[in-house]
Order: C-alpha cells, then structure tokens, then sequence
C-alpha cells in the first residue's frame, strides 16, 4: 500500500513538472524575438556599386545589431530604372523579412503611369530615409558647356547618361528640358550605377543629373563642375552655382515644387504593403537606431556617404503629398514623359 502511494506521488510529480517544462517551453518560444534565425533581404533596385548600393551596405551590419539573432543581406535587383526591384519587393510577402531601396523618381514614375509599374507607392509599409538632399545637374570637364547659361543658348546638343525610364536621373532631366524649354537635350539610358560617371569621364556622354553625394567625387577631383541645383536653396559648397528655382519661370513652379519634394527622401526605404503593425514597429525602430548609430555615422563619413534620417511616418507624408498632384501638372508630367494618351484621328468620310 505505502509503495503505491509513493509511486502516485512520483506520478503526480512527474506530470506538474512536464506540465511545467512544456508551460516554460511555451513562454520561451513566445519571448523569442522573431527575427532570431532568421532572414531579412534587402532590395536594392540597382546594380552593385552608385550611392542606394552604398547606402544598403551600410545598412545590413547595423541592422543585424538591432534585430538580434537576424541575418541581413543585399540582394540587387536592377533593371528598368528601378521598376524591376520596386516591383519585386511590392509583391514580397509581408512578413517583414523583405524591405527594399529604390528610386524617388518612381514617385514621378507612378504619376504619369509609366509601363511596366505593377507597385502602388501610397500603399507600401515606408520605414523612412537615411539621407536628404538636393540633386545637382553637373557637366564633364570635357563637354563643351562651362555654364548653364551655354547649356540654354542652346548652340549644341548635350547629351545626358540615366539608368533608364523611371529612374530619377532620366526624370529630372525630361523635366528639367520642360521647364526650361530646353530642345536641345539628349538622354542616352542603360548607365547603371557608377556607370554613368565613367561614361563622363571617357567623354561617351556630357553629364547627368544625380544626388550631391554621388557627384561631388567627381567634381572634387576635377573631371565635372556643377551647372545647377535642384534644392530649395543655394549650396554653401558651390554658392554661386544658382537653383533651378532660379531659372524656371513662374508657372512652372508646381513642377519645380515636386521635384525638390523628392530630394528630402533621396534615399527611401520601406517594406511591402500590408505588413502588421506590430511588426512594421520594430522594423521602424530597428532601422532609425541603426542609422543613429555611432559605428553607422563614422562609417558613413568615410565614404562620403550623409546620414540626415527622416522617418516612416515622415516619409509616406511626403510620398502621399508628392503623388496628389493637380490635373494639369500630370498632364504636364505625362505629356513631358510621353506617357500621355494620343487621340485617334477620326477617319474622313
């Protein structure tokens, strides 16, 4: 009798403590951060090498830190001017373990419903933007334009590298001839990267129109000097080098307007549509931390890379306010691009 009651205590012992272990094992998995083993991919709507590239490769060590237990890496994903990648990373699946970089001039892109879009900019997860600023519109040292001002004589052609339909260099150069009226401007596509700077170097093509940050290299080194800024102000690096504000007139300053608008999310980021709020939060504030971070920030300035954060909530203000343009600024924007529809010629009778 004695020894079945002892051999019940044992049983009643031994199923609280599984019942314990397996309750303890419940919670453990529950505190378990989710991206523990897990791993998260970065888009980079471009080749390797040129400044979202850059900026990415920055971002993954950083990020890793503030996702314990995650693996970041880059994956790039070039082609039609950042449309491919974009296009990508809309339709990933949004768990939180894809976000991407690509171009703000898609936001142009968007506007004028450029082909091959298949992403909707105003309902993607933003997370935010490491960098703002304004773009600079520079020549080789081996074109024949020393100033903006030969640049609208208009005597020759000066011929412009982009990365391709959609990408912000090819946008803002169709819109800049626009604004300025400008017939003599020709855009030669497919540089992507740091390919269209070596195209300025070997003299293949005049300039371009890029970020600060990708120019100033080869301005400081003396193969390209700046024409003109596309910012709501003067550079103090180059202050006698005037605005487009400066030379566009006044009615186009709508157009003018959208275009600075995007140089305050020169560099976004954001995750697919539809992720969880939960989880959006954490990529939110692992993202500003690692930009904020001291080992970031002297990396950063090493390579010539600026660090001026906005975040998600800032930068899909901004996007939303960006996309909301009046009937005739599209108008304008799609006829500039020539994505206007063309009205059939009604037949003779």
């Amino acid at each position: 009798m004695g020894q079945v009651r002892k051999t019940g205590v044992r049983l009643v012992l031994g199923l609280g403590l599984g019942m314990f272990s397996l309750a303890a094992g419940q919670a453990g998995a529950a505190d378990k951060p989710f991206y523990d083993g897990k791993t998260l991919t970065i888009i980079v709507a471009t080749n390797p090498g040129g400044g979202y590239d850059s900026y990415a490769r920055l971002l993954a060590p950083q990020l890793q830190k503030y996702l314990p237990g995650s693996t970041v890496i880059v994956k790039n994903v070039p082609g039609a001017g950042h449309i491919i990648g974009a296009n990508e990373l809309y339709r990933a699946k949004p768990n939180g373990l894809t976000i991407g970089t690509f171009n703000k001039g898609l936001i142009t892109a968007q506007i004028v419903g450029m082909p091959g879009i298949q992403f909707d900019l105003a309902k993607m997860s933003w997370l935010g933007t490491p960098a703002t600023e304004p773009r600079l519109f520079v020549v080789s040292d081996k074109a024949p334009f020393k100033s903006m001002e030969d640049i609208l004589a208009g005597k020759e052609t000066v011929i412009l590298s982009s990365a391709g339909v959609g990408s912000s260099a090819h946008t803002d150069a169709l819109i800049v001839a626009r604004i300025l009226g400008l017939t003599n401007m020709k855009l030669v596509s497919g540089y992507k990267g740091t390919e269209g700077e070596m195209a300025m170097m070997r003299g293949e093509v005049h300039g371009q129109i890029g970020s600060i940050d990708s120019m100033l290299p080869l301005i400081k080194n003396g193969d390209a000097h700046p024409m003109m800024v596309i910012g709501d102000e003067r550079l103090k690096e180059f202050p006698d080098v005037k605005t487009l504000y400066e030379y566009a007139p006044p009615e186009q300053k709508a157009v003018v307007d959208l275009m600075v608008a995007q140089g305050l999310i020169s560099r976004p980021y954001a995750a697919p549509p539809d992720v969880s709020p939960e989880r959006l939060q954490v990529l939110r504030e692992a993202f500003e931390k690692a930009w904020k971070d001291p080992e970031m920030l002297s990396h950063a300035e090493k390579m010539g890379r600026p660090i001026d954060f906005r975040g998600g909530e800032t930068v899909a203000k901004i996007v939303q306010g960006a996309l909301n343009q009046p009937a005739e600024v599209v108008a304008m924007l799609k006829d500039t691009m020539g994505t206007a529809k063309k009205k059939k010629k009604k037949k003779k009778e």
